[in-house]
């Protein structure tokens, strides 16, 4: 799960913004620039990116990765600025990965967030399928949860490839067979269900549900 920290200096200001973040499924928190608020928070929560307040100075982003300092490898950290249109002209943009302009439409910093981590894992929206904190990387053909590499045989990354490329239509046992290991299989239908059961294994617990038992039918991804 993707951990998140913003900060502000008028934490009421965020509280939608934060509800909406833990709603689409990250960790997040709210703290205050100051020094020992900011460790504070970071002793409770090891941010990988910063949502922070620029409302009352943009300068506020070098101050908290210089307070930061070890406490977080600042190599990996993403910061997302929010901003009032006056301090686009002004802006140092060292160190901001992305910005958000006031009034802060919260839909949209939720897609600028999917982007920056996929882009983070130098994965293109072309070459990948996002489903939650999943991502496969058709390109590489890898599987990573939550920017985790999930090692995965090649039957069962091909297994979930063809399911999340139909993600919410039901196939039988029989279908993946032949979709997944050709008309010259001649294994059991056992065999789809062995697969299932290890993908879901390595998945979980962050993907626990995603791939579906359909009674009487077989197997699909969630819609």
């Amino acid at each position: 799960m993707r951990q998140i920290l913003l900060i502000t200096e008028d934490p009421r200001a965020l509280n939608s913004i934060q509800s909406a973040i833990v709603r689409e499924g990250y960790r997040a928190a709210i703290g205050s620039p100051e020094e020992d608020s900011l460790l504070q928070a970071v002793a409770d929560l090891t941010p990988e990116i910063l949502i922070v307040d620029c409302s009352r100075g943009w300068q506020v982003v070098s101050d908290t990765r210089r307070l930061l300092g070890t406490a977080c490898n600042l190599k990996e950290l993403l910061v997302v600025a929010l901003l009032t249109r006056d301090q686009t002209a002004d802006v140092d943009w060292t160190g901001i990965d992305d910005f958000v302009l006031e009034p802060y439409c919260v839909s949209e910093l939720l897609s600028r967030l999917r982007l920056l981590i996929r882009r983070a894992r130098n994965v293109s929206s072309d070459q990948a399928i996002e489903i939650g904190d999943l991502v496969i990387d058709l390109l590489n053909h890898r599987v990573l949860v939550d920017g985790t590499y999930i090692e995965l045989t090649f039957k069962e990354y091909e297994l979930l490839r063809f399911l999340a490329t139909h993600r919410g239509r039901a196939f039988t046992r029989e279908a993946l067979l032949s979709h997944v290991w050709g008309y010259e299989y001649y294994g059991g239908l056992r065999t789809v269900d062995v697969h299932i059961r290890r993908i879901r294994a390595k998945l979980s617990p962050a993907c626990d549900g995603l791939i579906e038992t359909v009674r009487n039918v077989g197997y699909r991804l969630a819609a």
